[in-house]
């Protein structure tokens, strides 16, 4: 697989192995200080418990030998303890073995002379005269492990007190202590941390392709430039209907609210039709056509699988209301252009015939010639006259009508069409749905045995009902669902020309665009009923969206 662009690029900062190595390095040596501030915290309180009992015990001793007793009874000088005293301290391996009289004042210190004829108080809550006692106590400057305990004579009355005494170990003497230990705890947890920081580094770096963190941070930012600033519009769809990714071309296309991301597809305000051409039944649609908010849309879908992540559907849109309003005006000229050839070519016909009958001398033949014609447009105009009041519908009706003529068929606007004058808007939407109707039936019928299309136009409940119906073949099954589709066609000669599979497309647009509808049924033939509300012309809700 290639590298993506910018993989190249060197950078001053670490790279993402050195980063997580250096993390994981810093995160090592913060444990192990705390480990170590633990060990010596757990190595200073087992030497004060087993100092403690330790020193009790040689207290005890002490205060029980006989020698120590007899001295304290007796009231001997300070000078006749220091030998007994300083043997017991030096054979018990204490740091301070001290004796004191009853009142409390030092009489033996052979490891610190200085602390002679002071008074000591050890025990800070004294509970009995007789009691033992074991604890931290200060003696001098610093702080030490001690035992107190009395000295009894055989009256049983308190004669002194013996204290034996350990000095705490500093800070690097209990670090020295716990060396091992500690040494053990860096070895695994370096050689733990090195290799799990390797190994999440190499993993990270293929779920990101080599790329180094900055590097995926400028695509993300790319990638965003690129999607939002595209004129197509870009949405995605998950398999629970969640929408993940809507660009500003999206939300303009489909009125979509800012907050629409993350938020389920049939929640943001989008017709049915909307939803079910965003989340249809076999993703891969291409050119799919469909109508949201009065604009033709067209989208092309794809299916992607993201690791570790749903499905989704992307889906990009393109506004095709453009392209069909110009494909509107161009069979607009079409249509006027087939009208008056039409028209041309039927007049030239009567010019003939008049010229050959007067050439031939039969005036009075020409003459019932000229008023029978005369006599048959008057009828035809003043049929279609008298039922569409409408100025455009009439002679679109009565163009139509020699078209078809020329084209070997025969065009009839059924005895109950009926139109009254109506608003510009709405006049045109009518020229535009029943000239492309018109057109389609005429097609359909070409080659058919009998040639015949019928035209009703009528107003039902606020609304002109326009039905054209013809003696064709009808549609193909097979085109039935997608006749309103742009690119299909309803004709003998599918696809036959560029003008082939608009019109209907055009003539729901313009009807779903008032608020209106368009169908097909078959009845010894096609027949077409489009419905135009008369006064839903194009209300600012349904205007086209600005062009982005």
């Amino acid at each position: 697989m290639p590298r993506p662009r910018g993989s190249g690029i060197r950078s001053t900062r670490l790279s993402l192995t050195r980063q997580l190595l250096l993390f994981q390095l810093s995160l090592i040596a913060l444990v192990l200080i705390a480990v170590t501030a633990i060990s010596i915290e757990q190595t200073r309180s087992s030497f004060e418990s087993g100092a403690q009992r330790r020193m009790l015990t040689v207290a005890e001793y002490t205060a029980a030998t006989p020698l120590v007793r007899s001295l304290l009874d007796s009231d001997a000088e300070s000078q006749q303890f220091s030998v007994p005293v300083e043997a017991l301290r030096t054979t018990t391996g204490v740091d301070q073995l001290l004796v004191t009289d009853a009142a409390g004042r030092v009489i033996a210190s052979p490891a610190d002379p200085r602390l002679l004829t002071t008074n000591l108080t050890i025990d800070p809550t004294p509970d009995a005269s007789d009691a033992a006692w074991a604890g931290v106590a200060p003696i001098g400057a610093n702080d030490f492990v001690v035992a107190q305990v009395p000295v009894l004579a055989n009256s049983g009355e308190v004669v002194g007190t013996v204290v034996a005494a350990r000095e705490f170990p500093s800070v690097t003497e209990l670090l020295v202590s716990a060396a091992p230990n500690l040494l053990v705890y860096v070895g695994v947890a370096g050689v733990l941390g090195v290799a799990g920081s390797l190994l999440l580094a190499a993993r990270v770096k293929r779920q990101t392709l080599g790329l180094e963190p900055e590097q995926i941070g400028r695509l993300v930012e790319h990638r965003d430039a690129m999607i939002h600033g595209i004129r197509e519009g870009v949405i995605a769809i998950d398999t629970d209907g969640l929408i993940t990714l809507a660009n500003d071309s999206a939300r303009t296309l489909l009125g979509l609210p800012s907050d629409a991301e993350g938020r389920a597809i049939d929640t943001v305000g989008l017709d049915e039709e909307a939803v079910r051409a965003l989340r249809p039944q076999e993703v891969g649609a291409i050119d799919t056509v469909f109508v949201n908010r009065g604009v033709l849309l067209v989208l092309n879908q794809t299916l992607i699988h993201p690791p570790r992540s749903r499905p989704e559907v992307v889906t990009t849109l393109r506004d095709r209301t453009e392209l069909i309003t110009l494909q509107h005006d161009l069979g607009s000229s079409r249509q006027a252009t087939d009208t008056l050839r039409a028209q041309t070519h039927e007049f030239a016909n009567r010019l003939h015939t008049i010229s050959m009958l007067m050439q031939l001398g039969d005036t009075d033949a020409a003459v019932e010639y000229v008023d029978a014609v005369t006599r048959d447009r008057t009828e035809l105009d003043n049929s279609v006259l008298t039922r569409m009041q409408e100025p455009a519908v009439a002679a679109l009706v009565i163009a139509k009508t020699s078209l078809a003529r020329e084209r070997g068929a025969t065009l009839v606007l059924s005895p109950e069409s009926a139109l009254a004058r109506v608003d510009g808007d709405l006049s045109a939407d009518l020229v535009t749905v029943i000239g492309n109707l018109v057109d389609n039936a005429l097609d359909a019928v070409t080659g058919a045995p009998e040639r015949s299309v019928c035209l009703d136009v009528q107003t039902v409940s606020g609304a002109v009902r326009v039905t054209v119906s013809d003696s064709g073949p009808g549609i193909d099954a097979a085109l039935i669902d997608r006749v309103f589709e742009v690119g299909v066609s309803s004709k003998s000669l599918l696809a036959g020309g560029d003008s082939h599979g608009y019109g209907l497309a055009i003539v729901r647009l313009v009807a779903t665009r008032r608020g209106g509808s368009v169908d097909y049924r078959a009845d010894n033939g096609a027949v077409f009923e489009a419905v135009l509300p008369v006064d839903g012309a194009r209300s600012s809700a349904e205007e086209e969206p600005t062009r982005v």
